[in-house]
């Protein structure tokens, strides 16, 4: 993709280079809008490896990277314990971030986080990218002809095979599947439905064998769910069900909406609108590379941090609303009652109204309160 020698570039750094973080590297590295100008990876073979093939300087010392490469906006594609700390770092050296999902390992982290960030006058975004798929994306263009939605189904299905490492562990991870993988499914339902009133959830665990497949190693003790499942109610009589497991392929990921006016169905790369019989009226396709995705996220919040805009998609403060959801439905499983999402944001002293204040608006839309004293006062 070629350069616009006109604009202004981004100047990015992106910390953790290993798994989902090569995905980060190479994805900015397309982008027209930023310059990579470093990495750094805690594993030095790692590091290495990634700053050589990008033609870039490469690190193990996170401050020594930001002081000496002096990026504007960081990309985070680490473990969720390594997070808070690296959240810190960032806000002293005054530079935006945006990370790879789950915000936190829970709720009152989050709101740590995003507080810490919004205090220094920072920009915290989550990549939450799936909002950037074409599929998905016409499923928001298309939601208001189903008028009022009665029913919603969601569902991601991965198997991550026999070793989790930090996965495994709820202290370093926070939890398994529901909020790991879950927690995409569950955001485009908060972005196209809003905030549930009340979850009912189930999870489970242990559903792995005594020994690694073909082998007799015994298999490390871990204490997240591989499996989740759960009911999400909303105002107005709509229900929404989400599954999500981390221990069975092939990999699937669908979104599904039913209303009077018929109903739609959605993946990252299609979009499919019927009629209340089943007769196809809209369908949407984009067979590209699921990269162009984090392509198109990326450019996003580059383009927000060098526009100082007061608005930008998938803001870590939207996600409080995923993140509330997901923790309403772990105690859920622990207390076998419905919770309220809006009650656990309300123990941090936050309201749903208030979480949406950095979230782009429709051209015809008017701004909430909350969305105007924010234009007044930008945080970053």
């Amino acid at each position: 993709m070629a350069r616009d020698e006109s604009r202004p570039l981004v100047p990015v750094a992106v910390i953790g280079v290993g798994g989902f973080g090569r995905w980060t590297l190479q994805a900015l590295q397309q982008s027209p809008r930023v310059e990579v100008v470093g990495v750094s990876d805690r594993d030095p073979g790692v590091a290495e490896q990634a700053g050589r093939a990008a033609g870039v300087a490469s690190y193990i010392d996170n401050r020594s990277l930001l002081a000496e490469t002096r990026p504007r906006a960081v990309y985070l594609a680490v473990p969720p314990m390594a997070a808070p700390d690296l959240i810190d770092l960032a806000a002293e050296r005054g530079v935006h971030v945006w990370k790879e999902p789950p915000l936190a390992r829970n709720l009152a982290e989050a709101v740590a986080m995003v507080r810490r960030m919004e205090g220094a006058g920072l920009k915290l975004a989550v990549g939450t990218q799936r909002r950037f798929g074409a599929g998905y994306g016409r499923a928001w263009q298309l939601r208001e002809r189903l008028g009022r939605v009665f029913l919603a189904r969601a569902h991601y299905l991965f198997n991550w095979g026999p070793r989790l490492g930090w996965r495994g562990d709820r202290a370093s991870s926070g939890g398994g599947a529901l909020l790991e993988l879950a927690y995409h499914p569950i955001d485009l339902l908060v972005w196209l439905l809003g905030l549930p009133e009340e979850v009912y959830g189930l999870s489970v665990g242990d559903q792995r064998p005594e020994a690694v497949r073909h082998g007799t190693e015994p298999q490390p003790i871990y204490d997240t769910e591989d499996t989740a499942a759960a009911i999400l109610r909303y105002r107005g009589g709509c229900v929404a069900s989400v599954v999500t497991t981390r221990r069975s392929g092939p990999v699937s990921e669908e979104l599904s909406l039913h209303g009077r006016g018929g109903s739609l169905t959605a993946n990252l790369e299609t979009c499919l609108l019927r009629d209340p019989d089943g007769s196809a009226l809209d369908q949407a396709s984009d067979e590209g590379a699921p990269q162009e995705v984090f392509v198109r996220q990326a450019e996003a919040f580059a383009e927000a941090v060098l526009a100082d805009a007061g608005t930008y998609a998938c803001s870590g403060r939207e996600n409080l609303l995923t993140q509330a959801v997901i923790e309403a439905i772990y105690l859920s499983d622990r207390t076998c009652h419905p919770e309220s999402p809006a009650r656990l944001l309300g123990t941090h002293g936050l309201k749903a109204e208030e979480c949406l204040i950095h979230r782009p608006r429709e051209a015809d839309e008017e701004p909430t309160p909350s969305q105007r004293q924010a234009d007044g006062g930008d945080e970053g």
